[in-house]
């Protein structure tokens, strides 16, 4: 009986001393447990005020460079346009009511709305550590509508999805954008017939035109990396021949907007891109006249009243309106002016040389 007492006793002491040390090593190690984070907002984040957010991401995993052209995934592209993109400084009533429209008409669309400040930290983001020559030129270009022109190819080259210029309105809602029959098709861009014209002969630059106030790509786009490429060598070029740096380019320097970061160029450099794809010549041809969207190699090119119905005159025969655009550019007043400016300047070098002509070849005074 002794014995079992004391075996009770050393029992109860026993557990009387695992208990406190058993608390003790509990509290310690979850003192050591890290506390979980909530997600930080990034600085660089920007409320527009009409309920969309401006995120400034993190640059792409594998970025492009101009040596290599990404190669385009499987996935059909009309699955991808997950956000629309804008550019904005102050927004009008008219405007507000325009990009509502792209969320009004698709409420699953993330609405990207960027200012000045945002679209420099934006490139800079994306494009420093691997195509600082693109951050160089972007930054210093001086004339608003040539960055603004460069940038919607940046944008949406980096990360993919829509561009709407602030005077569009979405007409349709994107998941019925692209038929059925190109749906399991590898789309790498979506571009829209501005102008729509016949081929004009060999030797010739592409009659048509496609906008660029609406286009829809992938990210790491291999056509938006010609069109990048193309408008930045054009740009360089523009300001060696005129004997300054980027930052010196002005108007006047300029044959035409849509030639030099526009529509116009745009259009050449996807013609190029898809001759480089296809390995023929590819021109208005391929696309001329399309009553319905017409896929050609990886562009799907769709007919003129997708996006400039007005444009070309408001065609019934080729479906309905995609887009509606109102038109509202700013930047062709300063183009008009410096086209008037450059007339003047040349008419006045003009006459000025009919005038030393004339002085050159006038006999000298009869002697006295």
């Amino acid at each position: 009986m002794l014995t079992n007492l004391k075996n009770s006793r050393s029992l109860r002491l026993t557990v009387a001393l695992i208990i406190p040390f058993a608390l003790i090593c509990y509290l310690y190690s979850w003192r050591q447990t890290p506390p979980v984070s909530s997600p930080i907002q990034s600085p660089e984040t920007e409320t527009t005020g009409i309920g969309a957010s401006v995120s400034i991401s993190v640059p792409p995993e594998n970025p492009s460079t101009s040596d290599s052209h990404p190669t385009p995934s499987a996935a059909p592209i009309y699955t991808l346009p997950d956000k629309v993109w804008h550019k904005f400084d102050n927004l009008s009533e008219n405007q507000r009511e325009w990009t509502g429209s792209w969320t009004n008409k698709n409420p699953s669309l993330r609405q990207e709305l960027l200012t000045d400040r945002s679209t420099e930290a934006f490139v800079r983001a994306h494009y420093f550590k691997t195509r600082p020559d693109i951050v160089e030129v972007y930054e210093a270009l001086p004339i608003a509508i040539l960055r603004a022109d460069l940038f919607r190819y940046l944008v949406v080259l980096a990360e993919g999805g829509i561009w709407g210029d602030l005077d569009t309105t979405c007409e349709k809602e994107v998941s019925e954008w692209v038929p059925l029959e190109y749906r399991n098709e590898n789309i790498d861009m979506i571009v829209g017939l501005e102008f729509d014209f016949e081929w004009r002969g060999p030797g010739t630059e592409v009659a048509s035109q496609f906008c660029n106030w609406v286009f829809v790509g992938r990210k790491n786009s291999r056509n938006l990396q010609v069109i990048v490429d193309t408008v930045i060598n054009k740009l360089k070029g523009i300001a060696q021949a005129n004997a300054v740096g980027i930052e010196g380019i002005t108007w006047e320097m300029l044959s035409d907007v849509v030639n030099v970061t526009g529509p116009k160029i745009m259009t050449i450099a996807i013609m190029q891109s898809l001759e480089q794809l296809l390995g023929r010549t590819v021109d208005d041809r391929d696309y001329a006249h399309i009553k319905q969207p017409k896929l050609v190699g990886d562009v799907l090119i769709m007919p003129g009243v997708s996006f400039a119905a007005l444009q070309n005159g408001n065609p019934t025969d080729q479906g309905d309106p995609l887009v509606t655009h109102h038109y509202e550019g700013s930047w062709k007043k300063e183009d008009a002016e410096a086209k008037e400016r450059k007339k003047q300047k040349e008419e006045q070098e003009r006459q000025q040389g009919e005038q030393e002509q004339q002085q050159g070849s006038s006999p000298p005074p009869a002697a006295a």
